[in-house]
């Protein structure tokens, strides 16, 4: 091999070299990729947020000697979102907030009672905590 030239030497003194290696951490000496999140996946827990306060936009809106909804309308609702919600982050390999799949099962127990074991409890409040809990946990850890 022969002497290298000054213009194929890379110049560590250059704002480049460093901008290549932003996208790694070291951590205990390995060297991994940090991962942010992607306009997708954002973009679907966003969705997953508006159609939880859908639902209850929706409660507001109706007039109330017209139509009434089953007691287990909203947790059903609220748990299809969630768990949708999750499987479509998970099945895209996007990182899922044990949150969302916690929140969804007990939304899916709570609309399981409603509809087989005590058909005249209303569980709307702790629907409505299920829901801000979720979003407010979302925005403080950035997941959902």
């Amino acid at each position: 091999m022969g002497r290298r030239r000054r213009s194929d030497r890379r110049d560590y003194r250059d704002r480049d070299y460093y901008d290549d290696r932003d996208d790694y951490r070291d951590d205990n000496r390995s060297r991994r990729r940090t991962r942010g999140k992607s306009r997708d996946e954002e973009r679907i827990e966003r969705m997953t947020w508006f159609a939880l306060v859908i639902i209850f936009a929706a409660l507001q809106i109706l007039p109330e000697g017209g139509l009434t909804l089953p007691n287990w309308f909203v947790p059903l609702s609220g748990s299809i979102v969630l768990l949708a919600s999750g499987a479509v982050q998970y099945s895209r390999g996007w990182r899922v907030s044990p949150i969302t799949w916690l929140a969804g099962a007990m939304l899916a127990a709570l609309s399981f009672i409603n509809l087989n074991i005590s058909p005249e409890r209303n569980f709307l409040g702790i629907s409505m905590i299920v829901f801000a809990g979720v979003i407010l946990m979302g925005l403080i850890t950035g997941e959902t």
